[in-house]
């Protein structure tokens, strides 16, 4: 087995960047799941900040009210869009139609 060489404070100073960002992508689940924040501003932006960057879209579509886990993969099913797709590789055509088809969903519901 090996071990790191590094000491405990290289170690912090690696790990610290990564926890504020999954605190970052924390918030914004948060925010659209509790209605703070509608999935169309994240969606629509043409330049996604860091945090909405890389949550899976999955996992960011689940979170919306009304939509849950099986929506979020049927939805993404339709699109040909893999399940653990990082919401900023998407395209801005690609992000734009899923908007279209999370609000078709919500008022279908």
């Amino acid at each position: 087995m090996t071990t790191s060489t590094k000491l405990p404070s290289e170690r912090q100073a690696a790990v610290l960047p990564l926890h504020l960002l999954r605190q970052q992508m924390d918030a914004v689940l948060v925010q659209v799941e509790s209605g703070s924040l509608n999935i169309d501003a994240i969606l629509l932006q043409d330049e996604l900040d860091e945090a909405s960057s890389v949550l899976y879209a999955c996992k960011l579509i689940e979170v919306v009210p009304g939509i849950g886990k099986v929506k979020a993969r049927h939805l993404l099913a339709h699109m040909n869009v893999s399940e653990t797709e990082q919401t900023g590789n998407l395209s801005v055509d690609q992000r734009s139609k899923l908007a279209q088809l999370i609000a078709k969903e919500l008022v279908s519901s």
